[in-house]
């Protein structure tokens, strides 16, 4: 005969009588924003507390690297199952049988240990890119990919860049669109949103989860990537090339490509193998090689 092992596990009695011997505080008293649900209270107040000395820091440089170090540790200490990382579901207060590695596993109580290690990992990373770094410009503007005005923008960022761009042109485009109705990015970032104060955009995001992935939610996404792509096309050379990495499940980007007047001239399968959510099953992405019709 074949068996199946059921495995039961019981909240932690041993974290409880601690909980109420040291009389800690777990729970934050209010839950109106992210930062208020998803943090326990000895995390938020270690984070409130280095945000606070943040602000001291007057050298610009120093204060962007510290931002980046902080942003990421505090994406680390959010209260949730690591099976659940991907997509949170309930905050978690206490020890738990962890689905994802098979073991029980505690939320964190503190930003220490994750603060020092993307500490030191970011000024490793820093340290080499220094290393490998060409005299090159590089800039990041924000805006609605479907209808930025991207010279007009450069412009106030860099007037001589601006001009080169408006004679070179951009020679192509390297970008991976959201995902159909799978990811909720807003919230997946909602830490940053409350802490350094960003406006959201919710209603701007394409494919957003709350639609899902029916036939309505499907035709939206395709005209949204159609509007950026055509907007893009615009800021383009001729003969340009764009890359664009996909889960395409649905068969879309054929449709997307025909819109914008565009083919596919290649196709480059991504296995997909590390996951953070419970499911580690791996899949393949698409990277869509796409030129002038």
């Amino acid at each position: 005969m074949r068996g199946r092992a059921i495995v039961l596990f019981q909240p932690d009695r041993t974290f409880e009588k601690l909980r109420k011997k040291y009389d800690l505080k777990i729970k934050q008293d209010k839950e109106s924003n992210f930062l208020e649900k998803w943090y326990l209270k000895p995390v938020k107040d270690e984070i409130d507390f280095t945000f606070e000395q943040l602000k001291k820091v007057k050298n610009p440089n120093t204060k962007k690297i510290i931002t980046i170090i902080l942003s990421r540790t505090i994406r680390s200490c959010r209260a949730t199952t690591h099976a659940d990382l991907a997509t949170l579901k309930e905050p978690v207060t206490s020890t738990y049988y962890c689905g994802k590695h098979g073991k029980i596993c505690k939320p964190l109580f503190s930003i220490f240990s994750w603060w020092v290690r993307y500490s030191k990992d970011t000024v490793k990373r820093l340290q080499e890119f220094e290393r490998l770094r060409t005299k090159t410009y590089q800039i990041c503007l924000r805006g609605d990919a479907r209808n930025i005005d991207i010279f007009s923008a450069l412009e106030k960022k860099n007037p001589e860049f601006a001009k080169l761009v408006k004679r070179q042109k951009i020679k192509g485009i390297f970008s991976s669109p959201p995902y159909v109705g799978l990811i909720n990015y807003h919230e997946q970032h909602a830490y940053a949103y409350d802490l350094f104060g960003f406006k959201r955009n919710d209603e701007l995001e394409i494919g957003p989860l709350y639609k899902g992935q029916g036939r309505e939610a499907r035709q939206s996404y395709i005209e949204g990537i159609v509007q950026v792509l055509n907007n893009s096309k615009k800021y383009l050379q001729d003969d340009y090339d764009i890359f664009l990495v996909a889960n395409d499940k649905y068969n879309m980007y054929p449709t997307i490509a025909e819109k914008s007047g565009m083919k596919i001239v290649n196709q480059y399968k991504r296995p997909v193998l590390n996951r953070t959510e419970k499911n580690k099953s791996a899949y393949a992405e698409i990277i869509f090689h796409l030129k002038e019709k």
